[in-house]
């Protein structure tokens, strides 16, 4: 199937190119204009008068003019090419512009012609190219971007983040004197109390859960979501080269030419794995809660609020810490430009859409927790599978089904359609410098396009309650060197995306139609072949890699982690004071930092944060048996809804 994707992509969906350049060698290549550039910022700001201002500027150039026709059939393929009609520099305004500003004091619009004639008359110099200034993005003076003063909302949230540390230390402190007494007094502490003690919070980080046979089936889990996660970091770990402010932007250019990489961008699709863990978990923990009890309607809305309150606290504090005090933690030329003025702002504008997960439909919202969108797409896909388990029986149920997997399939063709989008999330170069993509906001981040994984997710859920109370396995030798290929299966489906890289115009509406309608399902339905194996206990060494033990703690902490991860990002892309070299030893040192700092900061997180009000939530709910008066459908447990978390 995925050779089938990249031959039709390539073949049918592809015409002659024409006023499109794919490849310049080197030395063609140096005839551009720098696309980026930084002067020294220290310096600068040292020196009386210091003024460092960061711009972005345009090339034009009279139309018989062969080079500025190069740059824009170059910049013409936006699959693979930065835009280099559009260069960003930090310009240091007294040396760089000495003769255009001299010593003069100088408002914003006088500013902005200064900077705009002093780069033209060195583009055109060096390159008989003319630039304007189209947007001035910020200058610091002599005290940098240092912010010296916290408002209202940054007391606030150091108030609450101070609150968590003091019930830390107090619940903590309470269950170590509790150790004193005989068992049966430890039993009759204060359980809200002992909910933030470390000790306790520790034990269920390193301990596995012991309870239902079927659920300890799920411990495969672990090793699927952690493997999953650190993918997942690896491909945002990207951004960082691809950001911009590199000294080398061919050569990141030229990295869409080679396979590994192309896999790597590809991979975004491997969120999927995710939704149909999601789906899987979902169906498979409300058939076993509801054996004996069968929900109403009643309790929709009792159980969406236990799954917001699930998600939402430690969801809440890293948006509010975002919007007030990563801002104060470092400063550089790029700072305002992706921290103060890119995060920061748009986690002060946009802090409730993500609050109520509705912020993946919301485009405006770029940089704000930009990795969340898929936990808004889960919670979203939850409460549709909600409404279907609880308002639907037997063959309704399955009717039901088969019509939301045929929306899953029909839905992103048709975003396609009407936006005319690419058949795949792209990870271009100028939507890593940017982060704009009519694909990024139409097709790739909205839950009903992410329905068909989701669906699958909940078959597969369905099919292995039922074969599991049938008593029936899974024994054909068949099936188990089938498992050998689902990692193989999985890259190649990856691959098959480079079709959308290949030289040639842009595929077909027919072509990124079909795509986009089976993409996703095609991973979808790998995952759940793989899922299956693991779960009914095949025999094969996939099975045993995703139950090792040791992929218990990465597991349990995958949730602060990837809640984390993209702060740590755009600190790295705000620190920069010089441009960042391309090389797969760098981008390999970036992930690699990137993710054991996620790890290590992961660990307080979940122990001040996550588990203790998820542990608080628990026992409040030990106070009700059932989630309504009449007996019906007990309240889920924490310990066996850890695996569902997204």
């Amino acid at each position: 199937m995925p050779a089938l994707w990249t031959v039709l992509t390539v073949v049918l969906g592809t015409w002659p190119a024409e006023a499109l350049i794919f490849h310049l060698n080197e030395s063609e290549y140096q005839r551009m204009p720098p696309l980026f550039g930084l002067d020294d910022y220290q310096v600068c700001l040292s020196e009386p008068g210091g003024l460092y201002c960061l711009a972005r500027l345009d090339l034009y150039a009279e139309p018989d003019n062969q080079l500025m026709r190069m740059i824009q059939e170059y910049s013409a393929v936006v699959s693979k090419h930065y835009n280099h009609t559009a260069l960003d520099r930090g310009i240091c305004v007294r040396r760089t512009c000495a003769d255009y500003v001299g010593n003069r004091t100088l408002n914003r619009t006088e500013l902005e012609e200064a900077i705009s004639a002093c780069v033209n008359h060195e583009i055109l110099r060096q390159y008989g190219l003319k630039a304007h200034l189209s947007r001035l993005y910020y200058c610091d003076g002599p005290g940098g971007n240092t912010i010296d003063n916290a408002d209202v909302l940054d007391w606030c949230v150091a108030g609450i983040c101070a609150a968590f540390i003091t019930a830390s230390i107090l619940g903590t402190l309470y269950d170590y004197v509790l150790n004193f007494y005989h068992e049966d007094e430890k039993q009759r502490g204060n359980k809200y109390l002992l909910s933030f003690s470390a000790i306790r919070n520790w034990q269920w980080l390193v301990t596995a859960d012991h309870g239902d046979p079927r659920l300890e089936r799920l411990k495969g889990f672990h090793g699927a979501r952690s493997i999953t996660n650190v993918l997942i970091v690896f491909g945002h770990s990207i951004s960082l080269m691809g950001a911009g402010f590199i000294d080398s932007p061919h050569t990141f250019e030229n990295t869409y030419e080679q396979t590994p990489y192309r896999i790597i961008y590809n991979g975004l699709t491997i969120v999927q794995v995710f939704f149909v863990m999601s789906g899987f978990l979902f169906v498979y923990n409300y058939l076993i809660r509801t054996e004996k009890t069968k929900a109403s309607w009643k309790a929709i809305p009792v159980i969406m609020l236990i799954r917001w309150w699930r998600l939402t606290p430690s969801y809440a504090v890293m948006v509010a810490f975002t919007a007030t005090w990563l801002r104060f933690l470092g400063t550089g030329p790029l700072w305002n430009l992706y921290v103060t003025s890119g995060v920061v702002a748009d986690c002060r504008t946009y802090w409730w859409h993500h609050l109520l997960f509705i912020h993946n439909y919301f485009p405006n919202d770029k940089f704000c927790a930009v990795q969340s969108w898929h936990i808004a797409v889960d919670t979203q896909l939850f409460f549709v599978g909600l409404l279907v388990y609880v308002l639907t029986r037997k063959v309704a149920r399955q009717v039901m089904l088969g019509i939301l997997l045929v929306l899953g399939i029909v839905l992103p063709a048709l975003q396609v359609w009407f936006y005319d989008l690419d058949g795949m999330m792209l990870l271009a170069p100028e939507f890593l410098r940017t982060m704009e993509s009519d694909t990024f906001h139409y097709l790739h981040v909205y839950g009903h396009t992410n329905l068909a994984g989701y669906v699958v997710g909940m078959i597969c859920g369905e099919l292995i309650y039922r074969w599991q109370t049938d008593g029936h396995k899974i024994t054909h030798s068949l099936y188990t060197k089938g498992l050998w290929l689902v990692v193989p299966a999985i890259i190649a489906l990856l691959y098959s995306g480079q079709g959308f890289y290949a030289d040639g115009e842009r595929a077909s509406l027919p072509v990124r139609m079909v795509y986009a309608s089976t993409n996703r399902l095609v991973l979808a339905l790998i995952a759940a072949f793989g899922f299956i194996g693991v779960v009914m206990k095949s025999k094969t060494i996939l099975r045993h890699l995703m139950e090792w033990r040791g992929w218990l703690v990465p597991s349990r902490l995958s949730y602060s982690v990837f809640l984390l991860h993209f702060n740590f990002i755009f600190l790295l892309l705000g620190l920069k004071t010089s441009m960042s070299p391309v090389s797969y030893y760098y981008m390999a040192l970036w992930h690699l930092g990137i993710t054991a700092l996620s790890y290590i900061v992961a660990v307080p997180f979940f122990l001040l944060v996550e588990a203790p009000l998820n542990r608080l939530m628990k026992n409040i709910l030990t106070n009700f048996s059932h989630l309504s008066s009449n007996g019906e459908v007990q309240l889920p447990k924490q310990e066996k809804t850890q695996f569902s978390r997204c």
